[in-house]
């Protein structure tokens, strides 16, 4: 049965919490039915698939003070990427909206086609045809910069995959000069795009850079290569620590943030359910209830498992021991805050952790008391469990290792350190390693300095720690982690021997 649709007036206080139908009239008589919410920015716009005139559209909402300002943007960048041949989906109609509430752009929707994230993630570990893509729009980005076109929002969500064809989204970007751009302009352009994949696809960047050159006619050197890794470094870094730091501790695309004297609550759009809210209401009486499943209770940490309706979700309560405790956290960033703002870092990151479903913060004015994390219960036993089951047999116990040490090569890429790898931290579902346990986790500006490899040497220690007294899983271990790393000295300093040779996987 299909869904009913109501008709609403739009103004900047836009229903950016709508998901079902609902229909605009706009200035023009006609009407715009949106089907789906693509996204979302609180208070200036909404991006919908949508039908007009009986024909599939995608429709950009833009209300708020500055609304006119940005239609006009992108209404002029769509005009520079087909006046300079770069393929863009066609702009059908504009129209205001009423009482001049904002205005609306109606754009070709392109049927059959995804974008490059939504089509990247379909590849899943198909490293050939992920390299293709990447080579795909790198050649795309070369011909916007030989155009004079400089895209300043690079997501992969920007454009668009139609079979062969590659369609560049978001006009509200495009910025146009009269010269091709020049190489310092252009590497840290092409750098924010190849920062969007994920770090260990690092090692084609090379190749890529050849691939980019070829279109330019530029001869590149070893000065080029290290600016653009260098780039694609601090770019990759500085996105996510917006995002997972700061940007999810306001309401945005994928947050709701509500703010009073006594509390802060985040909580992530797509999970809110009538379940979730009577938990966020009344935690306390969840965690201490006869039903919920007790974890740890500590003196500054209580955890426990409830059900609500078919969802299993672990709270965990940070407690304030004492007056000179309380004074002591009253004014930082809490440790909930942390765990909240960890996952939705990892998660950025393609790194399995359990899934952030809110956070609560008892205050007083900008005091913090006692604070909440909620996340998603991982079922599954930890990598102990799975090492000692005498029913996993000795092949997958070698899967598991090389995938652990995957996992740690990659925060090791990432300049991450989790703080405290005991063996309860990591689940594994599905055969793959989950890091839970975030609040002690940090991500470091210079992954390759000095400090960070004596921290995340500490971290090898502690992983090799869970296994001290037992040898032939620990030496599994440390062959699974020569294998992934290499020769790095990292090894070394975390007291593992590195054998020159490379090791038989058998």
């Amino acid at each position: 049965m299909q869904a009913a649709t109501q008709t609403v007036t739009l103004t900047p206080a836009i229903r950016f919490d709508e998901e079902g139908p609902f229909s605009l009239l706009l200035d023009d008589g006609t009407q715009l039915v949106c089907e789906h919410v693509v996204r979302r920015v609180p208070g200036a716009r909404l991006v919908c698939r949508a039908r007009w005139q009986e024909r599939a559209v995608y429709a950009k909402i833009f209300v708020g003070p500055h609304a006119a300002r940005h239609a006009k943007r992108d209404r002029r960048g769509v005009r520079w990427l087909q006046e300079r041949g770069i393929v863009t989906p066609a702009l059908l109609h504009e129209a205001q909206l009423p009482e001049g509430a904002g205005w609306v752009l109606l754009f070709e929707a392109i049927e059959g086609a995804r974008n490059a994230e939504e089509h990247l993630a379909s590849l899943g570990g198909d490293a050939q045809a992920r390299l293709r893509l990447m080579e795909a729009l790198v050649v795309v980005v070369a011909r916007h910069h030989e155009a004079g076109l400089h895209q300043s929002d690079l997501y992969l969500k920007n454009f668009l995959i139609e079979g062969d064809r590659i369609h560049t989204l978001d006009g509200d970007g495009i910025r146009a000069g009269r010269s091709p751009l020049g190489p310092r302009r252009a590497l840290r352009n092409l750098a924010q795009l190849l920062s969007k994949f994920d770090v260990e696809d690092e090692v084609h960047l090379p190749h890529l850079l050849q691939v980019y050159a070829k279109v330019r006619g530029w001869k590149t050197d070893a000065r080029m290569l290290r600016r653009l890794v260098r780039a694609v470094w601090q770019h990759r870094h500085e996105v996510a620590q917006e995002y997972a730091m700061s940007k999810v501790l306001r309401s945005c695309t994928d947050v709701r943030v509500e703010r009073r004297w006594n509390r802060f609550l985040a909580v992530a759009r797509p999970e809110e359910d009538p379940g979730l809210h009577e938990l966020l209401e009344r935690p306390d009486d969840w965690l201490e209830s006869p039903a919920s499943r007790r974890l740890k209770t500590g003196n500054t940490c209580t955890v426990g498992v409830v059900t609500t309706g078919a969802r299993r979700v672990v709270i965990k309560r940070y407690n304030v021991k004492n007056f000179w405790h309380g004074l002591k956290i009253a004014l930082r960033r809490s440790r909930a805050a942390r765990s909240w703002c960890n996952a939705h870092l990892l998660r950025m990151y393609g790194i399995a952790t359990a899934r952030p479903l809110a956070l609560v913060e008892r205050r007083f004015g900008p005091v913090r008391r006692q604070t909440y994390f909620f996340a998603e219960w991982v079922d599954g036993p930890d990598v102990a469990e799975c090492f000692a089951d005498p029913s996993v047999s000795e092949e997958l116990r070698r899967d598991l290792a090389l995938r652990l040490a995957q996992l740690l090569h990659k925060l090791y890429l990432l300049g991450i350190e989790h703080g405290d790898l005991k063996a309860d931290n990591l689940k594994i579902v599905d055969r793959q390693p989950w890091l839970l346990d975030l609040d002690a986790l940090r991500q470091y500006r210079h992954a390759r300095g000095a400090w960070y490899r004596r921290r995340h040497a500490r971290d090898l220690r502690r992983f090799l720690q869970n296994w001290q007294g037992e040898p032939r899983i620990r030496a599994m271990l440390e062959s699974a982690l020569r294998r992934v790393y290499g020769p790095d000295t990292v090894l070394k300093q975390a007291g593992i021997e590195i054998i020159e040779e490379r090791e038989s996987t058998t």
